[in-house]
């Protein structure tokens, strides 16, 4: 394989950047493009009671998106980290 793309949202960031850089050392030269960007989700809600109508909630979750790779990437992309 000589691609792993890394995608995670919310709470869930943390960890994947803990990933992202224990790949990073067991694995060595790597190049990465991280991109981070915030996306809407939609929860609905069954209520508990008969009668009642559905509810929903609109919230705003920011994503991580990382792509490592052994092969050159994009060097002009603004999220570009080359090999250290």
């Amino acid at each position: 394989m000589r691609n792993l793309n890394i995608r995670a949202t919310g709470n869930a960031i943390v960890k994947a950047l803990i990933l992202i850089e224990i790949v990073k050392r067991r694995v060595g030269d790597l190049h990465q493009i991280n991109k981070i960007d915030s996306t809407e989700i939609t929860d609905e809600y069954e209520p508990q009671q008969e009668g009642l109508e559905k509810t929903t909630q609109k919230r705003r979750v920011t994503c991580l998106d990382c792509n490592l790779s052994k092969d050159p990437l994009d060097t002009t992309d603004i999220g570009y980290q080359e090999p250290t």
